[in-house]
């Protein structure tokens, strides 16, 4: 959901997320809508500007092989917000059809920075070096945090390519239990 201003002109402008999504999608929803044209709003006849909320519905194009993430599991510790992801990349698409799935651990550093990644569970080897890679060089996130401390969180990602995942889900082991 972006909140924004329709001058008179129909252009879009101040364009602000009013409720967020993560994962990239809010970035590329205002990227988006900045190319948009509206009807100016009017007032006695003559045009003006409104402030309007507008919902975003999009779909990004992918194929049936491209990478996608299917399950995102944060164990912030107590008290703390969870990460947002601000940045993502996947593996290039690969012709190969195969279904495959790939769980990924790792901690959310305090930059928001992936760290200490390791796969939890694969269907098959060959797609885990390529996932981490990804991870590891392309997602962002906007760190978890205490007050306005930022904190490390551990972060489980499932990774699926294909129609369906060929192995079972990874149980999530429960968080720590903080000791004093």
């Amino acid at each position: 959901m972006l909140s924004l201003v329709v001058g008179a002109d129909g252009r879009p402008r101040d364009i602000q997320v009013a409720r967020p999504l993560g994962l990239g999608l809010d970035e590329s929803a205002m990227e988006n809508v900045r190319a948009w044209q509206f009807q100016p709003g009017s007032r006695n006849g003559i045009p003006v500007d409104v402030v309007v909320n507008e919902e975003v519905f999009f779909r990004p194009q992918r194929t049936l092989w491209d990478w996608h993430a299917t399950r995102a599991v944060f164990q912030p510790p107590p008290l703390a917000t969870r990460p947002v992801l601000i940045q993502v990349k996947f593996p290039a698409t690969v012709d190969l059809e195969e279904n495959a799935s790939v769980t990924i651990a790792f901690d959310i550093d305090p930059k928001g920075v992936p760290a200490n990644l390791h796969v939890v569970k694969s269907s098959n080897a060959m797609w885990e070096s390529e996932l981490l890679a990804a991870v590891r060089q392309g997602w962002r996130f906007r760190p978890g945090l205490i007050g306005r401390k930022p904190v490390t969180v551990p972060a489980w990602f499932e990774f699926v390519r294909g129609s369906h995942s060929p192995i079972p889900r990874v149980p999530i082991p429960p968080a720590p239990i903080p000791t004093r």
